[in-house]
């Protein structure tokens, strides 16, 4: 078997672009690496799907050409376009319009909720870690990047309890260019309404994929459930990764504290050690609605603490996934 290309470098010009920064903050070369080997699989006959790669409802083969994605192992060798090896050196295969790709949605909660665990919090908190809004742009953007890498399509929502910023679908470089630079440019917002910004986005996504909501999910269960429900009527597949920060898990090891809501700015004075068993009872019963209501409509459904690298969520996910 012959070896993959190296991985396209994000700081190389592209054409009828403008030149890509040196460095992303959601997307370094070390995080590349670590996800060469990795691919997304469609469980789903999903539309326009690249020939060998996911199941297609399409028969035939397509006529217009769109675009150039890396060799991959797994592609067919007469897939390869070699006068593109003889000008870089490099294994190329060519795209064309009924042979694009599965397509990925992604929506990002950036809700005040999220912001929960980052350096404001370091006074606090005796290391410094990452908010939830980070942790789940790195996912993001490590998952846009897969999505590219294998020649699919992929799109970005952003939203609090509404639309902030949506990047359409695409499965170029320049497009993972732009949701890099949605990710970055991104801000904590106000109050949490997942539920309502599935209704609203359901336009959106014309096309069924993969649905993928990384979210605290601080809303009714019940309501994001019946939002969800109009995606599995379309066949759509669901992917929920629930983040939470360490010290929403268990509470932080302080005396007592004030613990103000985020998104209404409700104050509760109290010491951690005298609430610490109801409130963990409160939040496993929460958890097991979640997983009980995604299992029932068969929606894959995954609690994440953020002490737990990124990478090793998606790697650990994709691994199982693959034997599912």
């Amino acid at each position: 078997m012959q070896e993959p290309p190296p991985l396209p470098r994000l700081d190389a010009p592209v054409r009828g672009a403008q030149k890509a920064p040196h460095t992303w903050k959601y997307l370094s070369p070390e995080e590349l690496r670590s996800l060469r080997n990795l691919f997304f699989a469609a469980r789903v006959i999903v539309e326009g799907a690249y020939a060998g790669r996911h199941k297609s409802p399409y028969k035939g083969s397509a006529a217009e050409f769109v675009d150039y994605r890396e060799y991959y192992p797994g592609d067919e060798i007469r897939s390869i376009d070699w006068k593109a090896f003889a000008r870089t050196d490099r294994y190329y295969v060519k795209l064309f319009e009924r042979e694009t790709d599965m397509n990925c949605h992604l929506l990002v909660d950036r809700s005040a909720s999220m912001g929960y665990g980052g350096k404001e919090f370091n006074s606090f908190f005796p290391t410094k870690e990452l908010s939830k809004l980070e942790y789940a742009s790195y996912l993001a953007a490590a998952l846009a990047y897969l999505m590219v890498k294998q020649g699919d399509r992929v799109s970005l929502t952003l939203f609090d309890e509404r639309v902030s910023t949506h990047v359409p679908s695409g499965s170029t470089f320049p497009h993972l260019y732009s949701v890099l630079n949605a990710l970055e440019a991104t801000r904590v917002g106000r109050r949490t309404s997942v539920a309502r910004v599935l209704r609203d986005t359901f336009a959106l996504h014309r096309r069924r994929g993969l649905l993928v909501i990384i979210s605290d999910l601080l809303d009714e269960p019940e309501a994001i459930f019946q939002a969800l429900d109009m995606y599995r009527h379309r066949k759509f597949e669901i992917i929920l990764f629930h983040v939470l920060h360490r010290y929403e898990v268990d509470l932080p090891p302080l005396d007592s504290v004030n613990f103000i809501d985020a998104e209404t700015g409700e104050t509760i004075s109290s010491r951690p050690n005298d609430i610490a068993r109801s409130y963990k009872k409160e939040l496993d019963a929460f958890i097991r609605t979640m997983s009980s209501s995604a299992q029932a409509r068969n929606i894959d459904y995954n609690f994440i603490n953020t002490t737990t690298p990124y990478h090793d969520v998606l790697q650990k996910y994709l691994l199982r996934r693959g034997t599912l």
